[in-house]
């Protein structure tokens, strides 16, 4: 079966419909990247300084929560 068919040649039913809409709407909202705070340029300056240490410590949280999994599978072997 080639991987690139979106409908069946037999009976026409949509193959992986769920999946292609949720990547689309993925997409269309940008929602494929690690969900940090982010910045904006309209922010005002107090703002920007509080939220950059609050990206620091997402960060680290991420980096932290990545090292347990990490450790948690190479043990497991």
């Amino acid at each position: 079966m080639d991987a690139e068919i979106e409908t069946c040649p037999t009976c026409g039913f949509e193959l992986l419909k769920e999946r292609r809409a949720e990547i689309k709407k993925r997409q269309e909202v940008d929602d494929l990247h690690i969900p940090i705070w982010r910045i904006n340029i309209s922010d005002p300056l107090w703002l920007k300084i509080v939220k950059r240490p609050i990206q620091i410590v997402q960060l680290l949280l991420y980096a932290i929560v990545g090292f347990f999994i990490y450790l948690s599978t190479s043990l497991a072997h």
